[in-house]
């Protein structure tokens, strides 16, 4: 959720203002977060954070609330981690493909006709843009979770998939090792389905009745 809002609203309005300060900083963001190596960046941020500033816990504890203060101080730095390099990506996507139509005939009409900026970017740039870009939230962004999943649970002690999936590949363990697979490839059938479906939504002229 956060990836989604976070790197079409920053993808939007870095094509909207195309050139600007705003539009280089996210840029460089994106570059940085696209490349940075998320174990690495993660451990950086534990040293920093957890070990020289003792803001937040080094070791994870699962026994901690789930809605308490002390589980959100101990989910900030995967949480950042995690979402950085999906963040940039999709912010990258989403600018370069509004910038197909920022500068359209009909986005131009509709600011000749005195269309509020907020219309034209929702209605005029979002929506035709959101057909390709709902391409890569499935396919590339659970990708980038999934790989990312197993770097950032391991690196910050969190006993979740990924993880359980490391030590079973570790101990040799080929039944559980194809059962977090089967996970992740279930979730990517289920998630392709979900987005031919949203093709139609997004673009009336897409059928699918005679296949």
């Amino acid at each position: 959720m956060l990836t989604v809002v976070f790197g079409l609203s920053v993808g939007l309005y870095s094509a909207t203002h195309q050139y600007s300060k705003f539009d280089y900083a996210a840029t460089f963001v994106a570059f940085f977060g696209y490349a940075i190596p998320n174990f690495w960046f993660g451990i950086i941020l534990l040293v920093i954070f957890g070990v020289h500033l003792d803001l937040v816990p080094i070791v994870f504890d699962p026994d901690v609330p789930v809605f308490s203060l002390a589980n959100i101080k101990q989910l900030i730095l995967p949480v950042f981690v995690l979402t950085t390099g999906s963040i940039a990506s999709l912010a990258r996507y989403s600018r370069a493909e509004a910038l197909e139509y920022v500068q359209a005939t009909f986005t131009k009409t509709a600011k000749a006709k005195g269309a509020s900026e907020r219309r034209i970017l929702l209605r005029h740039v979002l929506r035709p843009a959101a057909v390709p870009l709902s391409t890569i939230l499935v396919a590339d962004l659970l990708g980038l979770f999934i790989a990312s999943s197993y770097l950032v649970e391991v690196v910050f002690g969190i006993p979740g998939l990924g993880q359980l999936s490391f030590r079973a590949i570790q101990n040799q363990d080929t039944p559980l090792v194809l059962a977090t697979t089967l996970i992740g490839v279930f979730i990517a059938i289920v998630g392709n389905l979900l987005q031919d479906i949203a093709y139609t939504v997004l673009d009336p002229r897409i059928d699918y009745g005679d296949r």
